[in-house]
């Protein structure tokens, strides 16, 4: 980020300004003080490059080809996210109501309504498991959404602030929030959206897909359901070492001998 990097320059040789001026005058404890100050921002702007590149890094290794340095195009990605998530969920409902449909016709008949309540044992775990997809799916929509929007500004205060020593905490704070959060969305949305691809929607016009109608909704309910625990387990890892690196920080910092 060109603008971080301008600002944490400035803000370096504003503390070196002050430092030489101090040191003038005399107020050698207090020029000390204001060089660890410029020394430390410029340690930060290089520990924040890092940072990027080892994110960037860890998002290659679990296949999410993407640069975080970017936060548009991070943006971008999480709004693409949210429409998986809302396929996703969308997925479930038209299966749910391909199977409720079918009940219902074979009910609808004498000779059939037998068979209305099979289809109903057999596909009562997958209905279930497609109905917490649905819900799931539906808010990770509109969280995608949230973060695609706040992302851009986490990443760019989250970033000002973490090489100024009195506000790297909240720095450090919204910089983990943007990684977290990117980085366990953006998984998110690469299991789901294989997960996607690799099932049938059943078409009303086939009588295939009547027939098996149950394997076709169990088929969708495991994959729905995978890619839905891998999400939640993915969501939590992140924000467990989203806490941990946002206190890294407050252990990091240069000192200087005293004069």
């Amino acid at each position: 980020m060109l603008v971080v990097d301008l600002v944490a320059a400035s803000g370096a040789l504003l503390y070196l300004a002050l430092g030489t001026l101090k040191w003038t005058l005399g107020r050698r404890g207090e020029a000390v003080y204001d060089f660890e100050a410029a020394v430390n921002v410029l340690l930060y702007t290089v520990i924040l490059q890092v940072i990027f590149s080892a994110a960037d890094s860890i998002a290659g290794s679990i296949g999410i080809p993407i640069s975080l340095n970017s936060a548009g195009f991070v943006s971008e990605r999480l709004n693409e996210s949210s429409l998986t998530f809302a396929n996703a969920s969308r997925l479930a409902v038209e299966t749910i109501l391909y199977v409720q449909s079918e009940r219902a016709v074979l009910a609808s008949a004498p000779l059939t309504s037998p068979f209305a309540s099979v289809l109903g044992a057999a596909t009562g775990w997958s209905v279930t498991e497609l109905s917490i997809a649905a819900i799931f799916f539906l808010h990770l929509s509109f969280a995608s959404r949230v973060v695609a929007a706040a992302s851009p500004y986490l990443a760019l205060v989250g970033s000002a602030l973490l090489p100024v020593p009195k506000f790297r905490r909240w720095g450090s704070s919204f910089l983990a929030i943007y990684l977290a959060t990117s980085l366990g969305l953006l998984y998110s949305n690469s299991v789901t959206a294989k997960a996607i691809g690799r099932v049938h929607r059943p078409s009303p016009f086939s009588p295939a897909d009547w027939v098996n109608v149950a394997s076709i909704a169990g088929d969708t309910a495991v994959a729905l359901g995978e890619a839905m625990t891998l999400s939640a387990v993915a969501l939590s890892l992140a924000t467990a070492a989203g806490v941990g690196f946002a206190g890294i920080f407050e252990g990091i910092y240069v000192n200087f001998v005293r004069v």
